[in-house]
């Protein structure tokens, strides 16, 4: 299981058994297209609340 959450508060924001599902969730809703442009011209904005890590964790079992 992986979480995402911010670097600064340790607030989980999202949460997903693959960690590529993470990295689809962060492009998919911290990105708001704006007037600025990435490496190959692509028009994009990334509104991010606070840095992001995203950490591996164990869960329980009972």
């Amino acid at each position: 299981m992986y979480v995402v959450a911010g670097l600064n508060t340790g607030t989980e924001y999202y949460r997903a058994k693959y960690q590529s599902e993470c990295i689809r969730w962060i492009n998919e809703n911290m990105s708001k297209h704006k007037k600025a442009c990435n490496t190959r011209g692509d028009e994009i904005k990334v509104d991010i609340p606070e840095p992001l890590v995203i950490k591996k964790v164990v869960e329980m079992q009972h």
